[in-house]
């Protein structure tokens, strides 16, 4: 694969101009400062406070790379699509690691943008083989099969975007704006026709007295301002809610939305109409819960986490109508997966690592479940995905081949999400072309 080893080099050498040339950036700050003995509220603070790392943390000890595991036998086969945020790139993989088919759009980056952010790109392959790309912070775009683009569109795009039946989308923007004198962002969905026309938009500044009225709040910017004005603590000591600089001035992200899935139809949607097709579940970090919102109002139908769900990502509905969901864990520090009954509220199924620690992305991580019953789980932060069996066995295991220089060693470049595609959709794709 010279085209893949090229692409590798080209990202490492440019990473070495870059971190030659930059200043010491927050992220590195903050990096050097965990290294101390601090204790664990300190270093959550700081984790909140800033941006998403661009390697893993633990540096590459040996040359594995690419499907390093897999039970032929219990590993469900099929394609895998990821994306390359250096350089602008989508691969989607055989169950052996071989690439096959590449796409490449563009990678420019907004030219005053804060050093220390990290800009994920995202892609989703639509059934004629078309990308629907997110590059965060900046616009959406649309790209064939051939990697030409068909549309682009300007948006303040970040985390997530979902492909509705009818062939629009829905896509997470950020909105600025002050909230009791502090600067703060508040998540909004856009929904955009297939040619990426906008339709309609639902803002969570707008609706926040509905959302305080039916979400837990414990967690929310406002009860932790009033608790720390009771207390007389200062600003700083926010904690449960991003702080982090732009443009000269700290920002409060309040909810932090990092997920839109349609659900799809099921048994249970039928049976309750809160779980109907076509109705949005989403995820709101920050204050560790999930929630139903009905389509077209985005009225709050069903929520659930706030006493279990720790800085949570991914929640997707299973053909069951249970919901599945990467929990990461920050303060307990391992990551785990759980499979939930919407209707009891109850966790019906769990993985975790073996020990627990083993597993574990701070930020970041995906999980989908696939036709054979397995689980893909994206260890994003590591830069690895792989499958687990319904007893918890890994059956299958890839490490992304793409590495950086950082700090004298190499690391393996993290990983936004990987999607399972089927062999009858991509074969024929693939056949055709």
């Amino acid at each position: 694969m010279p085209g893949f080893q090229l692409t590798r080099a080209l990202i490492v050498a440019g990473s070495l101009l870059l971190s030659a040339a930059a200043p010491m950036s927050a992220e590195t700050v903050g990096e050097e400062e965990e290294q101390t003995s601090e204790d664990l509220q300190q270093r959550l603070e700081r984790l909140r406070a800033v941006p998403y790392l661009g390697v893993s943390d633990q540096p590459v000890e040996e040359d594995s790379s690419g499907v390093v595991f897999s039970d032929t036998a219990k590993a469900c086969a099929g394609y895998f699509l990821y994306c390359n945020r250096l350089s602008g790139e989508a691969f989607l993989l055989d169950v052996t690691g071989e690439i096959a088919h590449q796409w490449l759009f563009p990678a420019d980056r907004k030219e005053d943008s804060e050093p220390e952010v990290q800009l994920d790109d995202y892609t989703v392959m639509l059934p004629d083989g078309n990308l629907l790309v997110q590059k965060k912070f900046m616009e959406l775009l649309m790209v064939d099969w051939d990697s030409n683009v068909l549309w682009r569109k300007k948006l303040d795009v970040h985390h997530d975007m979902a492909v509705a039946p009818d062939g629009s989308y829905y896509a997470i923007i950020r909105e600025f704006g002050i909230h009791r004198d502090l600067h703060v962002r508040f998540p909004a969905i856009v929904h955009l026709t297939a040619a990426g026309e906008e339709l309609d938009r639902w803002s969570a500044h707008d609706h926040l007295a509905e959302m305080m009225e039916v979400l837990d709040h414990g967690l929310f910017l406002d009860t932790l301002l009033d608790s720390i004005t009771a207390g007389g603590e200062v600003d700083g000591g926010i904690s449960g809610s991003i702080r982090f600089a732009k443009s000269g001035r700290w920002h409060y992200d309040y909810f932090h939305l990092n997920n839109i899935t349609v659900l799809p139809p099921t048994a249970l949607g039928r049976k309750d109409g809160r779980f109907g097709p076509g109705n949005l579940l989403v995820c709101f970090r920050n204050i560790n819960q999930i929630a139903v919102l009905e389509k077209n109002t985005y009225r709050i139908l069903w929520t659930w986490g706030a006493e279990h769900l720790d800085w949570p990502h991914h929640p997707t509905m299973l053909p069951n109508g249970h919901i599945l969901i990467f929990d990461n864990g920050p303060t307990r520090k391992y990551s785990r997966v759980i499979e939930i009954d919407p209707v009891l509220e109850s966790i019906v199924w769990e993985y975790r690592g073996d020990p627990p620690e083993s597993f574990f992305s701070e930020t970041r991580g995906s999980a989908q479940r696939l036709p054979n019953g397995n689980t893909l789980i994206c260890e994003s932060n590591k830069g690895r995905a792989f499958q687990v069996a319904e007893q918890g066995d890994v059956v299958w295991e890839w490490l992304n081949p793409v590495t950086r220089r950082w700090r004298i060693r190499i690391h393996r470049e993290t990983v936004y999400r990987m999607l399972y595609y089927p062999p009858e959709m991509v074969d024929p794709l693939l056949t055709r072309r």
